[in-house]
């Protein structure tokens, strides 16, 4: 019986974690000084992982990215509006992916690295084609 019952827990909570919507953290590096209490209204950071933010917009490895920010809560908000691509196109974002910073206050310094969190970002669950140095150098 408590086997039973153990099951049917497992199955609930496996149900109930399985449809929430789970945050995607991703490592930035800064492209210039700002203080995290008082930023720009435009940030530009580089990325330092590949993120899909949804099905056709991927931002990769060593995209320079380009967002609004706005303040709330004491952090503030980063919403890409267009990024570089490997053969130097701006390419700019139609949909609004919001990031939140996360990190203590202060000052980041010009390749620093900090963190961004896509809350709305699920894992990837589709299959997508990465390039490689070779397609990338064509």
């Amino acid at each position: 019986m408590k086997k039973l019952l153990s099951a049917a827990v497992g199955l609930v909570l496996a149900l109930t974690t399985a449809g929430a919507v789970q945050a995607k953290t991703v490592q930035v590096s800064a492209l210039e000084d700002f203080n995290t209490a008082n930023p720009p209204q435009v940030l530009h950071v580089q990325m330092n992982a590949n993120t899909r933010l949804d099905y056709d917009v991927m931002l990769f490895q060593g995209y320079q990215v380009a967002g609004k920010v706005s303040m709330s809560n004491g952090t503030f908000t980063f919403t890409p509006i267009a990024f570089v691509n490997f053969q130097e196109e701006q390419v700019p974002i139609k949909k609004e992916f919001a990031a939140y910073y996360k990190g203590g206050n202060g000052v980041i310094r010009q390749n620093q690295p900090f963190l961004l969190v896509f809350p709305e970002n699920g894992p990837d669950t589709f299959q997508y084609y990465v390039p490689s140095s070779s397609d990338i150098n064509k």
